[in-house]
């Protein structure tokens, strides 16, 4: 980052602190009286937002409103459907407006569930992609579809889908809508159910939708019907590269050798684990079995090195997350196996398995020492999953989010733990407290290049009545609660949404999840009461955002019911599902739920700057839109490029510069190649909602702001072929 840059971003923390203006927050129901969900959320380039779910009925949308549905070729598998509207709301950069409403014709599907494009975050957006959940049988590929559409309401509003493909799935498959897009188009995906009889696999579609080869993968279906295992598939025997249809990664165990060792030499292979440890096995599925499997007669004995074995009677495997480094199409998967320990107890153990884009294996983490740094050969007892994966694009690292089920010798990895860099710390260093049968989540950051460990911190509220609370955090902005890594206290079921983790531009991670006694900060917009103030809790939905390297909660706020805090009635009564992090801070969706009579469950959450399309009150189940704002939330570079001109456009970052900036009265525009300042330009000023505040000719490589107040602008300086952007403080 530039100095200047660096200055302004320091200069905006205090600009936005005095700025009352600057820290709207928006905290808003939708709907009517029938039954509205929002799901996911995102900012698309011209600053306006998006926001998908589903919902009964669609009159709680003014009728005046442009209103698109929809077409597609085909038939959507969703015979067993509740007759519900899928649906993305497209609002205006200041939310308070719906410019449009896109839709899937009444009972196509039963939502959209995600949103996501081919493009990094936080750069221009590329093709738009969806994910919608839908109810049929599963001989008719009752799941979810995945589906390209035609405009992603920059370059134009969506009027159809491209493709779709239906993609069978229930239990975990179904739960999590493990898929993502690569740069050039791609999907990757996760199909079938989790820990079960039947099947699930991993599959590739080509640009057009339509399966694809994977060439480095070990399965390989041929167009003859048959199969081919072994790699790559362009060897295979019957015909090379144009005999095969299309490839996949079986997670199954009986008949199958994928995720396992083919040979002695693989099985026996000794590597690091990523923290300070050592693992046997090329592959994450070899702990389970005593040797390696032959694909040609497929075995599959137990234990393995360790004493584990595979759980009998549930040979498929469990895939949760797909997750895509946008830069270069790797593919990062997170699953784990069903399995019983050396006594003979239930179990989970977790992978998070990187490879190319040629599917190649380039390495695999289980988030714990199978065999420690002083040698000791270990089983980690504790149920363990994986529930969401990001990439950290600013530091080279992939974010896990993971969940345990309890607490033993061995168990995730812990913040004060880092081989690589003793001084490490995490907000919460470990699982702490007695109590045992609960889900506690966890974050960790793992190195793109080796899956080496660099960061890692529990997430794990507090639970009710805990004492052994340790001292207040050495942070004002924890509010005086207490430092989690002093004391012992009982900690209660914490987890974080399936899928929705984000990271900022700067590394920064935001996630959503559930708990109990929540630590909230003093920033925050709803506070949990703390423990020292007398008062109990309630179950509670929550956002945060960590630091980069997991230090802190820079920001944590409840989105719940206001509760009894001496009855505890009133609250649990929220769900929270879609996350996005903005320049000024961060957005939230979801809903607050309802009886099966259709009566709002417990007490309203704290409303505030309701929506002129949103209401003050929840009726039925309703839809919710929260949008926190905070000082130190503030990050110039989690803005989205604004786009003006039409036609061909090339977005640049880099070689635009103007001084000063902060800015006074004026700025100064010059580019890196001299060429380009002897050419017509335009420019255009945006303030930090994306309303455009002043625009005209470029002349003389200066622009006025004197017309201007204090705040953060973007400024874009365009002609017909291509577009600079920057963002700008003006401060007096």
């Amino acid at each position: 980052m530039k100095i200047i840059k660096q200055l302004s971003l320091n200069l905006l923390f205090i600009l936005v602190a005095l700025n009352v203006g600057a820290q709207t927050n928006i905290v808003t129901y939708a709907g009517n009286g029938g039954k509205e969900t929002f799901y996911d959320v995102m900012q698309v380039t011209d600053g306006t937002f998006l926001v998908c779910g589903y919902a009964d009925d669609l009159n709680w949308i003014n009728p005046g409103i442009p209103s698109i549905q929809l077409s597609y070729s085909g038939t959507i598998p969703n015979s067993l459907g509740t007759n519900r509207y899928g649906f993305i709301l497209h609002l205006s950069s200041d939310m308070q407006d719906i410019l449009q409403v896109v839709h899937f014709p009444q009972g196509a599907v039963e939502d959209i569930r995600f949103m996501k494009t081919n493009a990094q975050p936080y750069t221009p957006t590329g093709d738009f992609y969806i994910s919608c959940n839908t109810a049929d049988s599963d001989a008719n590929n009752g799941g979810y579809i995945i589906a390209k559409l035609d405009n992603n309401f920059v370059n134009g509003v969506p009027t159809m889908l491209e493709w779709f493909a239906s993609v069978w799935a229930k239990s975990g498959p179904k739960d999590y809508h493990p898929w993502d897009v690569t740069n050039n188009g791609k999907v990757y995906y996760i199909s079938g159910e989790a820990y079960g009889y039947d099947w699930s696999a991993i599959y590739c579609l080509d640009e057009n939708g339509q399966r694809a080869i994977v060439n480095n993968w070990r399965t390989h279906w041929l167009k003859n019907g048959s199969e081919f295992k072994g790699t790559p598939a362009a060897s295979n025997p019957q015909g090379g590269i144009d005999s095969v249809s299309y490839s996949g990664i079986v997670l199954k165990i009986w008949g199958r050798c994928d995720l396992r060792s083919w040979t002695q030499n693989e099985y026996d292979y000794i590597q690091p684990d990523g923290n300070g440890g050592t693992k046997k096995g090329l592959w994450p599925a070899d702990i389970l079995f005593n040797g390696p499997c032959d694909p040609a007669n497929p075995t599959a004995v137990s234990p393995g090195y360790t004493g584990y074995s595979a759980a009998a009677g549930s040979p498929v495997y469990g895939g949760t997350c797909i997750n895509i480094d946008k830069r270069n199409n790797n593919l990062y998967i997170g699953m784990s196996f069903k399995s019983v320990t050396s006594t003979g107890s239930p179990d989970f153990e977790p992978a998070v398995i990187a490879m190319d884009s040629s599917g190649m294996l380039l390495w695999w983490s289980r988030l714990y020492h199978e065999i420690t740094p002083a040698g000791d050969t270990m089983e980690s007892v504790p149920d363990q999953y994986i529930d969401a994966l990001a990439i950290d694009y600013a530091n080279d690292k992939l974010v896990v989010g993971a969940r345990c089920h309890g607490n033993n010798s061995e168990n995730f990895w812990e913040g004060t733990e880092v081989a690589i860099d003793p001084s490490a710390y995490g907000f919460q260093n470990r699982f702490t407290g007695t109590n045992g049968n609960i889900h506690e989540s966890w974050l960790g950051k793992l190195r793109l290049s080796d899956g080496t460990l660099t960061n890692a911190t529990y997430l794990a509220e507090y639970a009710e009545g805990t004492g052994s609370l340790g001292t207040p955090h050495a942070d004002p902005n924890l509010d005086g609660w207490a430092d989690p890594n002093t004391g012992w206290p009982d900690v209660n079921t914490t987890r974080i949404a399936k899928n929705n983790m984000k990271v900022t531009s700067t590394g920064d991670v935001c996630v959503l999840a559930v708990g109990r006694r929540t630590i909230t900060t003093a920033n925050a917009y709803q506070k949990m009461v703390k423990p020292d103030f007398g008062g109990l809790s309630s179950w509670n939905s929550f956002v945060r955002v960590y630091d980069s390297q997991f230090h802190v909660p820079k920001y944590s706020s409840l989105v719940v019911g206001v509760w009894d805090t001496l009855t505890q009635a009133g609250g649990s009564n929220t769900d929270l599902f879609g996350v996005y992090k903005t320049a000024l801070g961060v957005v939230c969706v979801g809903r607050q739920t309802a009886d099966s009579t259709g009566v709002a469950n417990g007490n309203d959450i704290p409303v505030t700057n309701v929506t002129p399309w949103g209401i003050a009150t929840p009726q039925n189940e309703s839809a919710i839109l929260v949008y926190y704002q905070a000082a130190n939330l503030v990050n110039n570079e989690d803005s989205i490029l604004t786009g003006i001109a039409e036609g061909s456009v090339r977005s640049d970052f880099d070689y635009l510069s103007i001084y000063p900036n902060p800015a006074s009265d004026k700025i100064f525009i010059s580019f890196d190649d001299q060429k380009k300042n002897s050419l017509m330009w335009k420019y255009m000023l945006t303030d930090h909602l994306g309303r455009e505040v002043q625009s005209d000719v470029l002349s003389n490589r200066m622009v006025d702001l004197k017309q201007l107040s204090n705040g953060i602008f973007h400024l874009q300086v365009f002609n017909q072929d291509m577009i600079y952007s920057k963002n700008l403080l003006i401060l007096r």
